[in-house]
């Protein structure tokens, strides 16, 4: 099984397309070290290359294998000195097993190895391509588009040892088993994806100079409140691996065994589902009932203690059994899917059932009896479309709750879209603006007029000149007989106004009632202003 991606293929390169006229393989490693088959398309890649596991070569393989270890005792025996006198013996047995081991290899690399070699499940970007047949191929292709729910299947103890399993994808009017595919979580990550990659933060957007048009533009900016979910995993302890998040509850009890489940990008726990904990004094009351009936017996068998003791410990490994199976029970409710992981003995079994909230059709709730209408106990059925499995989430409590929590966080990604919606225009405008208004002003090189209120004329001139402006005074005003002749008491634009370098600031000046003019305010050379007069 390889993952690496390829590239677009070249139709002018026949080894990269994959279109090689003889040999088996009808997938090829390419020059530029990617994967390539026939007929693929120009924006199309190779997710996945997978293959039967290697575990089921060693069952036909058996025959090649005690060929192999009969021809290396035959030699053994060859050189063992008592039997050295019989060599023609040995060597016609060296030859009959050797003829035997070109058969079995023969016939287990045509039979068994070559098929095993071509049956092969191509996942892409757009379909799974399913390739069988040595010398008369076939080809089936499904759409991904199609697949509406992928469940893993781990159904032995020995496709847990070696990591194996069955994927059962659930199409629209179909189904397709993917058997005893390695690693099948890996292919579902491919089929499924991991969501889309994550998108490198945006750079902030510029923020004018001018604060009053900065704080208007974030005013008209801001949207609508995103609504939110309660994160479940707030209580649990962080997983190890923080680049591929999952649900932090672990199964198992005190062996805190992962469940192996991964979020795509945005993808986080809403709510952990636990079965009633009727349903574990249910289970748990004939291995109690045992027990009592089993422990006075030694007092009064003295004989049977030793038995007595044996039923006693596996009555307690089967009740630990059932605890451990009732703790594992959990509905997983993300807020884009629902996740029903049946596992069994801990961990020799699993099973995953899961479906996305889009593809549900109707939610229903089912009490099968009086006795569970009186605990509030019932099953919460959330049927999907065509032959997608229906998830039944059994014997929970508060049934009806339940329903209307699953109805909630199914439509909360419509509520978000639609919040996103209104929201998203009104960023872009900010951004288009933003970056608008910073250009204009890095292009007129605008600055924010100076405060000059209070200030010295002669002061002010030389604070409006370290902003490129210039100062200009256009009349006096009696009214400020508190303040020394010449100080500004008016400006024209306001302080904070965008000016343009070069731009003017008219100012008014104070002036004492009885005193000559200061300043001559008709321009005549240039300059800012002429003193004129003094004060009396």
């Amino acid at each position: 099984m390889s993952s690496k991606a390829s590239k677009a293929p070249d139709p002018n390169e026949t080894w990269v397309s994959g279109r090689s006229r003889w040999g088996l393989s009808r997938i090829r490693m390419g020059r530029d070290k990617r994967w390539h088959f026939s007929g693929q398309q120009p924006d199309e890649f190779v997710r996945l290359v997978v293959r039967k596991h290697w575990w089921f070569l060693i069952a036909p393989g058996l025959p090649l294998i005690g060929s192999i270890l009969a021809l290396m005792l035959v030699f053994w025996a060859s050189t063992v000195p008592a039997l050295k006198g019989m060599s023609v013996f040995w060597q016609l047995l060296e030859f009959g097993v050797g003829f035997l081991l070109l058969v079995t290899g023969g016939w287990f690399a045509y039979r068994d190895l070559a098929a095993w070699w071509v049956e092969t499940y191509i996942i892409t970007n757009k379909r799974i391509v399913d390739l069988k047949g040595v010398l008369q191929p076939t080809r089936q292709e499904t759409p991904l588009d199609k697949v509406t729910q992928v469940a893993i299947d781990l159904d032995s103890f020995l496709g847990f040892l070696f990591s194996y399993g069955t994927l059962h994808l659930y199409l629209t009017g179909g189904e397709l088993k993917l058997k005893d595919v390695p690693n099948p979580r890996k292919v579902k990550e491919a089929l499924v994806g991991s969501g889309p990659a994550p998108k490198s933060k945006p750079a902030p957007n510029p923020i004018p100079q001018d604060q009053e048009l900065a704080t208007l533009l974030a005013k008209l900016a801001k949207g609508k409140e995103v609504p939110t979910l309660q994160d479940a995993d707030a209580g649990y302890p962080k997983r190890g691996d923080d680049r591929h998040p999952g649900p932090r509850r672990t199964f198992g009890g005190p062996l805190h065994i992962t469940s192996g489940v991964q979020y795509s990008s945005g993808e986080f726990t809403a709510k952990y589902i636990q079965r009633s904990r009727y349903v574990l004094y249910r289970n748990l009351s004939i291995p109690v009932l045992g027990l009592l009936i089993t422990l006075p017996l030694p007092f009064v068998f003295t004989w049977l203690w030793l038995v007595v003791s044996v039923v006693i410990l596996l009555l307690l490994i089967s009740m630990g059994l059932i605890y451990v199976n009732y703790v594992d029970d959990v509905y997983i409710l993300s807020n884009k899917r629902i996740i029903d992981i049946d596992r069994r003995l801990v961990f020799f079994y699993e099973q995953r059932h899961e479906t996305e909230y889009k593809n549900i059709r109707d939610i229903r709730v089912r009490v099968s009896n009086v006795f569970q209408r009186l605990l509030d106990i019932g099953n919460v059925e959330v049927e999907t479309p065509g032959s997608s499995p229906n998830i039944i989430l059994k014997q929970v409590d508060h049934p009806f709750i339940v329903q209307d929590e699953v109805y909630a966080i199914k439509n909360y990604k419509d509520r978000v879209d639609a919040v996103k919606k209104v929201n998203e225009p009104k960023e872009e405008l900010q951004k288009w603006f933003s970056q608008v208004v910073t250009a204009l002003e890095k292009k007129i090189q605008f600055e924010g007029a100076p405060n000059l209120r209070l200030m010295d004329f002669w002061n002010a001139v030389d604070m409006a000149s370290d902003y490129g402006l210039r100062v200009v005074a256009i009349g006096e005003d009696q009214s400020y007989a508190e303040l020394s002749p010449g100080t500004v008491v008016r400006q024209n634009p306001p302080p904070g106004t965008l000016m343009a370098e070069g731009g003017e600031i008219q100012v008014t000046l104070s002036k004492r009632a009885g005193t000559g003019p200061l300043f001559d305010l008709t321009p005549d050379d240039g300059r800012f202003g002429q003193e004129v007069g003094e004060e009396y």
